[in-house]
């Protein structure tokens, strides 16, 4: 071998060395630690590490979809249901529960859409926010405000569409229900969209403050159960799956109210497992139960059947 080609190859190793050096670089040049960043972004002191930098840029920020940071799991943990619950929103009454229950109404098929919809736009909401946040301060705010009408809007599809099947042949008492439902939800549109309400000290009143909302259906609920009684209030709202789905939604805002695991180990939760993941988590399973709620409460009403278990086909 001539000396020539030793000094080509030895040239080209070195730029390619060189190369991967600077691809390196680049890539921990888009992470930063909490300490690193403007004030804007410094929201929870107990994530160390792991940042996205403030990009100024829509592009960069979906760039940061193809590598893994702190906001990677709340990501995905709210993108892949929110594109199922499309799937199912197209799909799901069309295909599966009209052509099995030939006696759906119109009604039927706006009621479980309406859920549906609710639940892919809250799930979306939630992930071009935790995708966009870091573009800017400005944008920043507009997203976690569009994530907080998400969470509204959930809500109240959830809280309509059960109302209707608890009270399908009372349509008095379910509009006035709805009423109540819409005044309360456009009050807390209102109240969300004040900028003093996306301040890190109101965390834990974020959370309550859904919380409380989400428990205003305990009302219908409890009207439910003195007008019909427990056994048939039970099946009428599948109230197994609403209980459920209570649990997991106050579960997840008390782990992210309380900022719990990360609590009791700062920087050990910086890219999984920290208190804002698990509410995500928290939501989608609540959100499930919901839907089986909802699912289950339509069978019971067309069939008079109950299906005590999660599947309801077989």
């Amino acid at each position: 071998m001539s000396s020539t080609t030793t000094v080509r190859q030895r040239r080209k190793t070195t730029q390619k060395a060189s190369a991967e050096s600077i691809a390196t670089a680049k890539g921990r040049k888009r992470l930063c630690t909490f300490e690193e960043l403007p004030d804007w972004q410094k929201d929870n002191e107990l994530i160390l590490d792991g940042y996205v930098r403030e990009t100024r840029s829509v592009s960069e920020c979906l760039k940061s979809l193809l590598y893994f940071h702190n906001e990677t799991v709340n990501i995905y943990t709210h993108l892949v249901p929110g594109v199922t619950y499309l799937l199912m929103l197209m799909f799901l009454t069309d295909f599966i529960l009209i052509p099995k229950f030939p006696s759906s109404t119109m009604t039927d098929y706006i009621i479980i859409n309406f859920f549906l919809l609710g639940a892919f736009v809250c799930l979306m909401c939630s992930s071009c926010f935790h995708c966009l946040k870091q573009h800017s301060e400005e944008h920043s705010d507009i997203w976690s405000k569009v994530d907080y009408m998400g969470i509204i809007v959930l809500i109240s599809c959830s809280m309509v569409s059960i109302l209707y099947y608890g009270f399908h042949d009372h349509l008095f008492h379910f509009k006035i229900f709805t009423i109540v439902t819409v005044i309360l939800g456009s009050c807390c549109a209102a109240f969300v969209l004040n900028d003093r309400f996306n301040s890190k000290n109101f965390r834990v009143f974020r959370a309550s403050f859904f919380v409380s909302f989400g428990f205003s259906g305990l009302v219908p609920i409890i009207f439910g159960l003195v007008k019909f009684g427990i056994s048939e209030s039970v099946h009428r709202v599948q109230l197994k799956y609403v209980g459920l789905e209570a649990v997991f939604y106050i579960g997840g805002a008390v782990f992210y109210g309380f900022r719990i695991p990360e609590n009791f180990g700062p920087g050990k939760f910086d890219l999984v497992g920290h208190s804002h993941q698990i509410f995500h988590v928290m939501v989608v399973l609540g959100s499930l139960c919901h839907l089986r709620a909802v699912v289950g409460s339509y069978i019971f009403m067309h069939t008079g059947v109950n299906y005590p278990g999660f599947l309801v086909f077989k």
